[in-house]
């Protein structure tokens, strides 16, 4: 019988590690945006108790934060809205109307998308609850292997992500895009993000502030199947195992 060199042993535990690595189950990607239209249960609570969306069951949270200090605004709401049907959030004396037409974000119809609203301190509510600006944490159960983002009509600067895992991010900031546009980004490893959407204190838009909405993506890290998750190393020194060459035993590090 024909021997084996040691080296085409130890490729042949590589190929066969490699082949149960690919075995392994592989995350699919699921949307961040819950596929129905209602409030986004925060820090804040929700207007209208039945029209909330509990986000934990999808395995994250959403903390509104204050985005401009103390005098101006206060944390934003924010909503699952697509524009093809009109919608009324109305109570804590507020009332948010969503129409088929906005005054100036319009995605395309049937896309679901995270529509952020600002409100001031004073409760009231800029461009009739239309203007799309605030700030969001977003806190998974579990870390996500990937997270891609799509923001919609980035017209001036201001929308960024701020914070990745707790710690301060300054290079990812979307630039001045073009009207109805859509710019996109993908984070890796995420655990938490903070998120700026949109300018109350635009200079391209100074009356009316620049409003952006969010969608996105997640793919969690792959769970393998029981049986299947063996170490390439191992595989490596169970080929070289008990080989010897001059006598002397090979070791792998």
């Amino acid at each position: 019988m024909q021997k084996i060199p040691t080296l085409a042993k130890t490729l042949i535990a590589f190929s066969v590690g490699l082949g149960v690595a690919a075995a392994m189950p592989s995350a699919k990607a699921a949307s961040l945006v819950p596929q129905l239209e209602g409030e986004v249960q925060t820090n804040l609570g929700c207007l209208d108790p039945n029209q909330c969306i509990d986000t934990t069951s999808l395995g994250y949270t959403v903390t509104s934060l204050d985005f401009d200090g103390a005098g101006g605004y206060g944390p934003s709401r924010l909503f699952v809205d697509t524009r093809s049907t009109s919608n009324i959030y109305e109570g804590q004396g507020l009332k948010v109307s969503f129409g088929t037409k906005d005054a100036g974000t319009n995605p395309a119809l049937n896309e679901y998308w995270f529509r952020p609203v600002a409100i001031t301190e004073s409760g009231n509510l800029p461009e009739s609850g239309q203007l799309e600006v605030g700030r969001f944490l977003f806190e998974f159960t579990e870390v996500m292997s990937e997270i891609s983002l799509d923001f919609f009509d980035v017209e001036d600067i201001g929308t960024a992500i701020l914070m990745l895992n707790g710690e301060d991010i300054t290079d990812l900031v979307l630039q001045a895009g073009k009207n109805n546009g859509i710019q996109s980004l993908t984070l890796h490893n995420v655990k938490s993000f903070e998120v700026q959407l949109g300018n109350t204190s635009s200079s391209k838009f100074p009356k009316t502030g620049d409003g952006v909405n969010l969608r996105g993506n997640v793919v969690p890290k792959p769970v393998p199947e029981a049986g299947t998750t063996v170490s390439l190393g191992a595989l490596v020194v169970v080929s070289l195992f008990g080989l010897r060459r001059r006598g002397k035993t090979i070791s792998v590090a």
